[in-house]
């Protein structure tokens, strides 16, 4: 079977992120939710997957959706996990994070202590140490959510280009080869280095 004709890049994590999902998924159903306007959560969600990979200050994403306006702090200059569309992830029903976003964000509130969209880069990098310490009992809902921006810059264009793939990188790499050695000393056994 050839794995790599059968699933994609994008595929792999996705199932990955959805099986951290269903592992929260139990204590999500016990724990408290956040009731609130769409456009609100929504930017609540943006604005924690730019804490965990800042981003350059945009009104759009990739796809084009729109970016809340207080979501981005702009503290990179390059692409963040918004720009690489981290919301459409959020919401994608195959990964089935719809189903913890409102305790998630119950407890996203309940941490900030104040309004997340409103505080600076240092008060939500605070806010997401207290929600990801293991002293708290939801943390899993956390970690699921943290996922999600990590997924959003490995699964797209303009993540992959930030990031250098061979190929995706702004000029390619013209010398890169596989044929090459990538060591030519030896130790004294006569291994590679």
């Amino acid at each position: 079977m050839d794995f790599e004709a059968e699933l994609t890049r994008r595929q792999v994590l996705a199932v990955g992120v959805a099986a951290l999902v269903a592992q929260a998924l139990p204590l999500a159903r016990s724990a408290p939710a956040l009731a609130a306007d769409p456009s609100y959560t929504d930017g609540l969600l943006q604005a924690y997957a730019d804490t965990l990979i800042p981003g350059r200050k945009v009104a759009l994403t990739e796809s084009g959706k729109p970016v809340h306006p207080q979501a981005v702090l702009g503290s990179d200059p390059r692409p963040g996990a918004v720009e690489c569309d981290a919301l459409a992830i959020y919401h994608d029903p195959r990964i089935g994070f719809d189903a913890l976003a409102p305790p998630f964000l119950a407890d996203l509130a309940l941490n900030a202590r104040g309004d997340f969209l409103s505080q600076d880069l240092a008060g939500r990098t605070a806010t997401c140490m207290r929600g990801l310490d293991f002293a708290n009992p939801l943390r899993i809902l956390w970690e699921a959510a943290a996922a999600v921006p990590f997924v959003a810059i490995a699964a797209t264009k303009t993540g992959t280009t930030m990031m250098g793939y061979p190929g995706a990188a702004p000029h390619g790499y013209r010398d890169f080869s596989y044929r090459r050695k990538l060591a030519r000393e030896r130790t004294r056994h006569g291994s590679l280095s």
